[in-house]
């Protein structure tokens, strides 16, 4: 019986290689030069691990955003085997990361069948028998005794419940910013409001960056740099990119009312 348990438990925790690594999937742009370019320090021994549990991706990402973390890539899997957080800190190592966040396991279910589990197995039968002769001599019994042994398989049919669980890691770099901003393109209800379909809305501010020393804040409308119309997230993007360590205007619509700012960019090529 012990033995056959060992045996249960060997097919239960028998792994596979890495969820974390297997479905690592990297951020768009997020390449190996990019990443190196734009981040603040290199890369560390040992990223830092923080702890998450499941929620609004856009809302997680925007917090480390407004720390100055940017997104390189994320693993997200489910698995009915036993995952180790070391496996997200060396796939972070693997790629870089100065920060991997965790998701804590989110239990999705359970599953049970059957598992068939053979076994050798041997039957041994005796037989004993007597045979009676007769001859010149008079009458002659005589005595024998034989052993079979069968030898064979049982199968026996062990029910296992798998539980299930859901996991995830989000990896991140410490971004150096020329502006501090992160945008998003216009929704249709802003584009009704401003009565045109170019512009951004700040979606995020990096701490102690340009934009937050200018206070910008986080809803502004960005309508144009220098005079020159936004036209979505690519354009401020280039646009941000063609004019580091030069000092910009930006124009804004603040709860409805146009904001003129002056910003000083950083000089290096940084993420805006």
């Amino acid at each position: 019986m012990h033995a056959l348990l060992a045996i249960i438990t060997s097919f239960v925790m028998t792994g596979c290689a890495s969820g974390y690594k297997e479905f690592y999937t990297p951020s768009s742009g997020a390449t190996p030069e990019e990443i190196s370019a734009n981040r603040a320090s290199t890369p560390p021994a040992t990223p830092l691990v923080e702890r998450s549990a499941f929620g609004d991706a856009d809302q997680i990402v925007d917090r480390y955003a407004k720390r100055g973390y940017v997104i390189i890539g994320e693993s997200h899997f489910n698995s009915g085997e036993r995952v180790s957080e070391e496996d997200a800190l060396e796939q972070g190592k693997a790629v870089g990361a100065d920060l991997v966040l965790v998701y804590l396991p989110k239990y999705t279910g359970s599953i049970t069948s059957s598992m068939p589990i053979t076994t050798p197995s041997t039957s041994t039968s005796f037989t004993s028998g007597s045979a009676n002769a007769y001859g010149p001599g008079g009458p002659v019994t005589a005595y024998g005794n034989a052993t079979t042994t069968t030898y064979g398989s049982t199968t026996t049919y062990v029910p296992i419940t798998v539980n299930r669980s859901d996991y995830g890691a989000i990896y991140f770099v410490k971004g150096r910013f020329r502006l501090g901003v992160f945008v998003r393109n216009l929704n249709d209800l802003e584009k009704q409001l401003l009565q045109t379909n170019q512009g951004v809305v700040v979606r995020t501010i990096v701490d102690d960056s340009p934009a937050y020393k200018a206070d910008v804040l986080v809803g502004d409308m960005l309508v144009a740099i220098d005079g020159e119309k936004v036209s979505n997230e690519e354009g401020f993007t280039k646009m941000i990119a063609a004019r580091r360590g030069q000092a910009v205007r930006l124009a804004l619509i603040r709860n409805g009312t146009p904001l003129l700012k002056t910003v000083d960019l950083a000089p290096e090529k940084r993420i805006p």
